[in-house]
């Protein structure tokens, strides 16, 4: 169950105690310390961002109503029935303009050749991350048929070939494509706000990870079965190195660098 005002705050509060200050001071790893000064913390302003924020306006003043029928109910002969605007899909759904940019600038600094986004909502994310790497491909899968079809039609449309979009649900598409793969080299989830889903989607994907993937878990305190979650993947013995900036958390994998996990403020947080 996600969390009400009042268990966010609370939640904020003991992130606040816990940690260090912006600016990288008391960061003692020199790999962090560098991550987080030049790429977390950027100021990077492409001029792709332009577009890509102008398509969130787009989204935002659409009153189109979109029936909200997954992959899954459509399968079961389900209907839920739920009408709900466009506008109201990218203002809750989709990320907001800072995490978008930090995922450009993650991707744009390691240049993963493989990614995943679980969960493509309107295809935001996704065109942050595809245009910070054009020479890498990216596979976003999404259980929504309505909201599938609209991020298809714009990539299509931004001519962003090197996202490859998958329609289905998470648990009958991610085991395909983690066969068909060797390995994911920077992946996003995003998708389903459920704690004991999202140990299983880490679980599917672990084998295809390298010293060098990284996992980005959005909504990591969405509710307390999340945050319980994102406490088990970063005790993971395979993560070296996690990053909790409250709203996501980022797991590395690195060779030779002690276990360590730092709690770093960034953005509005």
């Amino acid at each position: 169950m996600r969390r009400g005002a009042w268990g966010i705050l609370k939640s904020y509060l003991q992130f606040r105690k816990k940690c260090l200050p912006k600016g990288g001071y008391g960061i003692h790893s020199p790999f962090v310390f560098e991550l987080y000064t030049n790429v977390i913390a950027g100021n990077t302003n492409e001029a792709i961002f332009e577009s890509i924020e102008a398509y969130r306006k787009e989204m935002l003043s659409c009153d189109i109503g979109i029936i909200r029928k997954s992959v899954a109910e459509s399968l079961n002969g389900g209907f839920r029935g739920e009408l709900v605007k466009l506008s109201r899909i990218a203002r809750t759904v989709s990320v907001p303009p800072h995490l978008g940019r930090l995922l450009y600038r993650l991707v744009k600094h390691f240049q993963p050749q493989v990614m995943l986004e679980l969960g493509t909502s309107v295809g935001i994310s996704s065109m942050y991350m595809a245009q910070a790497n054009p020479n890498g491909t990216l596979y976003t899968i999404e259980g929504n048929e309505a909201v599938f079809g609209i991020a298809q039609k714009r990539f299509q449309a931004m001519g962003l070939t090197n996202i490859k979009p998958i329609c289905g649900t998470f648990e009958t598409e991610l085991p395909h494509l983690a066969k068909k793969v060797s390995n994911f080299d920077f992946v996003f989830i995003d998708g389903d706000h459920n704690g004991t889903k999202l140990l299983q989607y880490f679980n599917v994907i672990l084998s295809k990870l390298n010293e060098n993937s990284i996992v980005m878990v959005d909504d990591i305190r969405w509710s307390n079965d999340m945050e319980d979650a994102w406490r088990e993947l970063k005790a993971n013995r395979q993560v070296s190195v996690s990053i909790d900036l409250f709203r996501c958390g980022v797991l590395f994998f690195r060779h030779g660098i002690a276990k360590q996990n730092f709690i770093l403020r960034y953005g509005p947080f």
